[in-house]
């Protein structure tokens, strides 16, 4: 089969086709969501979810970050309406019939971590953090998280992460359940290749059916959460004055942190 290829995301086949890696590559931004990167994310997903061969999906990233949510850009940003990329991304994975696996490679933030409850195992490195700074930034839970993440580990651990806006260990994670199991950095992508490899010879049928069983209960709740989401980000959060204020903080500080690490570079300090 010809894999694509595109400039943020990368797609390689592995397991003789039944297994697709799909990695997160925008490095140099710690692979946020840039608007050309989820353009191209959501390209990807359906070609993988187009090809009957492919029964197990993973999704990882290039160099020192996992995933840390949505990028800062100059003129036109994200959408976040009804049909907009962001928007089908989440659709995707919450109707993906394949088996989703997240291999969590560093720190995630944002979409990193509210996305990860989409996924049907999530593996991490023992070194990796998870924070969601949502109502920092004057927006608001994302990716279905709202329902998933209370159901998932209870709405008082949830609330430390959207709220109190925490961030987590890779074994704190793991014993709210977001984490499948954490594994071992030396060869980390191998062992989950490998694993994923192993799921893959199980009875295609079976696996479909089993996942089918486990997700059908809260199918529709998610796509409704996702739906409800995406309407408040576009409507009240993403562009408006608190948002606004955030980003302007965050540039100021930015901007100081730049200043005073070359004044210490000139020794001046």
């Amino acid at each position: 089969m010809e894999v694509p290829s595109y400039d943020n995301v990368k797609v390689e086949i592995l397991s003789h086709g039944i297994v697709a890696l799909v990695t997160y590559n925008r490095p140099q931004s710690g692979n946020s969501l840039h608007p050309k990167m989820l353009a191209e994310l959501v390209a990807a997903l359906r070609w993988v979810h187009s090809n009957p061969t492919i029964r197990i999906m993973i999704q990882s990233g290039t160099g020192e970050f996992f995933n840390t949510g949505m990028e800062l850009v100059d003129g036109d940003g994200m959408s976040f309406a009804r049909g907009s990329d962001f928007h089908e991304l989440n659709r995707i994975l919450i109707l993906s019939d394949k088996i989703l696996i997240a291999a969590v490679n560093g720190p995630a933030a944002g979409y990193g971590v509210s996305s990860l409850a989409l996924y049907d195992l999530v593996y991490s490195v023992p070194d990796a953090y998870f924070f969601t700074p949502f109502v920092k930034w004057g927006m608001a839970a994302e990716a279905a998280s709202s329902f998933s993440f209370p159901r998932l580990m209870g709405h008082q651990k949830a609330a430390s992460l959207f709220l109190a806006g925490d961030r987590i260990t890779a074994q704190e994670a793991s014993l709210n359940g977001l984490i499948s199991k954490i594994l071992p950095r030396e060869q980390f992508l191998a062992q989950v290749v490998q694993i994923a490899a192993r799921i893959a010879q199980s009875a295609p049928a079976s696996l479909r059916a089993t996942k089918e069983q486990m997700r059908q209960l809260v199918r529709q709740e998610l796509l409704d959460a996702n739906d409800r989401e995406c309407d408040l980000i576009r409507h009240e959060r993403y562009g408006y004055e608190e948002y606004q204020n955030a980003v302007k903080q965050f540039r100021v500080e930015r901007l100081e942190k730049q200043d005073l690490k070359r004044k210490i570079t000139k020794g001046r300090i």
